[in-house]
């Protein structure tokens, strides 16, 4: 099989043996079954545990894979490690296309671990008879439909449970199982509108790697962002080629955080996945050529993520200069913005002549309009609205669709008070419907009350406009859509 078939086996497979399906709620076994079925997996499923009788979830037990009649196209083990090796061998006799390892003790545990694999191997003939995702993995995630959809769908091979998910344009590769398990629910509770196609975790990479999978993503018309955590590459020049690829397809970005930059933690991420200490100079030569977005944490990751799925999905334009122009209701958070872009290398540019006229006769006489920069502290105009008609929305529409039509603006960074006393000051509706007519992205931070900072929030995120929870994070997400936009404009 090419490597693309077999990724497609292992993300969308027809038919799937649980070795070590359990009753009992507690295990990962019985988890891992729970998920599928509840998930409306649409493929056959067959339990298997040699101990087991009866029934699980309406389906029957089978003692050995060799049991089952039909074919099997994927094998997921939550057994101990010493056991795999003659399962994998049962395996190998009924013609299984892949198997996912969830259990540890391999490669990272000594030399008892490095004999499991070798036996592995040898019983696969070096992968050729069967091919595994794994050791020590959580499995593969596959989301077709929201989970509140009438058909939702999907493949959820993870022993983390997953009842409340949207799908989304955000594939995830991952040595660390935490981001198909724990955190991958975290996030997804954090960010209820943040969509996701796939997460694989590839663990120690016996076999398969993030390189087939990121073959399979950058094909994949369903995905537009690719989120990485890694611990070691598998091949570096191919993860550089692949990467460079991706710099010539439209509405396509990597997104990369690697673990073990420091002796402490490469000595974590070998006792973790078993994953060799890397040169630092080496690892920083790789991301460079590469020209993937290197994000510092797994907040970063998603966040950035999140903002790039969030730009690709509503068909924003990314920036190339820099040129920014930020709304706010206070001259404080402006200032405060301006240092922060300025660090970051962006820039407030000078209005344009038509943009400085429409917005200038909205402003009172004790509160001129400076057009020298592009910062609008739009509380005056506001204020003087207010006392002449009681309603701003005269003011919210000409601000920004001036902001929006001035050639030298590639963004707008909004500060918004919200307040259940204050809502007739700020149009939602006209908001959104300029931000979503327009190709310029739109950022968000939200001050006020929590329940009005809530509801705008989800607002918001409906609409595909990335809200942030502090000036500083605003800035260094518009930043990375200036360096993935001029990373793909110099290719």
């Amino acid at each position: 099989m090419t490597d693309k078939n077999i990724i497609e086996t292992f993300l969308k497979p027809e038919s799937v043996a649980v070795i070590g399906a359990s009753k009992n709620p507690l295990k990962g076994g019985n988890r891992i079954v729970n998920n599928l079925i509840y998930n409306n997996f649409k493929g056959k499923i067959f339990p298997i545990n040699p101990n087991a009788d009866g029934i699980i979830y309406g389906l029957k037990f089978r003692k050995s894979i060799l049991d089952v009649d039909e074919d099997v196209d994927l094998a997921i083990f939550y057994v101990p490690n010493h056991k795999i090796p003659e399962l994998l061998k049962e395996c190998t006799q009924k013609e299984v296309k892949g198997a996912i390892i969830e259990a540890s003790g391999f490669e990272e545990a000594g030399e008892l671990g490095l004999k499991l694999k070798e036996k592995i191997i040898d019983i696969t003939e070096n992968f050729t008879k069967i091919r595994i995702l794994g050791p020590n993995c959580m499995g593969i995630t596959r989301i077709d439909a929201d989970s509140d959809a009438k058909d939702k769908g999907g493949f959820f091979s993870s022993f983390a449970v997953f009842n409340k998910y949207k799908r989304g344009n955000i594939a995830i590769i991952s040595q660390s199982g935490m981001l198909n398990g724990g955190y991958l629910m975290h996030v997804i509770s954090k960010y209820p509108d943040l969509g996701i196609r796939y997460s694989c975790s590839i663990g120690n990479k016996m076999d398969l790697s993030e390189i087939e999978f990121l073959e399979y993503f950058i094909d994949d018309p369903t995905v537009n962002v690719i989120a990485l955590y890694l611990e070691s590459f598998k091949d570096p020049r191919k993860f550089i080629e692949l990467s460079n690829k991706v710099r010539t397809i439209p509405k396509k970005t990597i997104i990369l955080v690697k673990g073990g930059l420091t002796r402490q933690g490469q000595i974590a991420s070998f006792s973790h996945t078993g994953a060799l200490a890397e040169n630092g100079k080496l690892i920083e030569a790789i991301i460079k050529q590469s020209h993937v977005i290197q994000a510092k944490s797994f907040y970063e990751l998603f966040q950035f993520a999140r903002t790039f799925s969030m730009v690709y999905e509503s068909n924003k334009k990314l920036p190339v200069k820099g040129n920014i122009a930020m709304v706010a209701g206070s001259g404080g958070s402006e200032t405060i913005t301006a240092d922060l872009a300025t660090a970051q290398g962006l820039t407030f540019p000078k209005l344009g002549d038509k943009t400085y006229e429409i917005i200038k006769n909205f402003y009172p006489t004790w509160m001129p309009f400076n057009k020298s920069a592009a910062l609008i502290d739009i509380w005056p105009a506001m204020e003087k609205e207010m006392i002449k008609s009681k309603n701003t929305d005269a003011v919210t529409k000409a601000v920004y669709e001036a902001l929006i039509n001035d050639p030298e603006i590639e963004g707008i960074f909004n500060m918004l008070f919200v307040s259940r006393l204050f809502r007739n000051m700020t149009n939602l509706d006209i908001l959104t419907k300029i931000a979503r007519e327009t190709e310029k992205p739109m950022f968000f931070w939200l001050i006020g009350e929590i329940k009005e900072i809530n509801r705008v929030s989800k607002i918001l995120s409906a609409n595909n406009l990335p809200e942030f929870p502090n000036l500083s994070e605003m800035v260094k997400n518009f930043q990375i859509l200036v360096n993935e936009g001029k990373n793909k404009k110099n290719i």
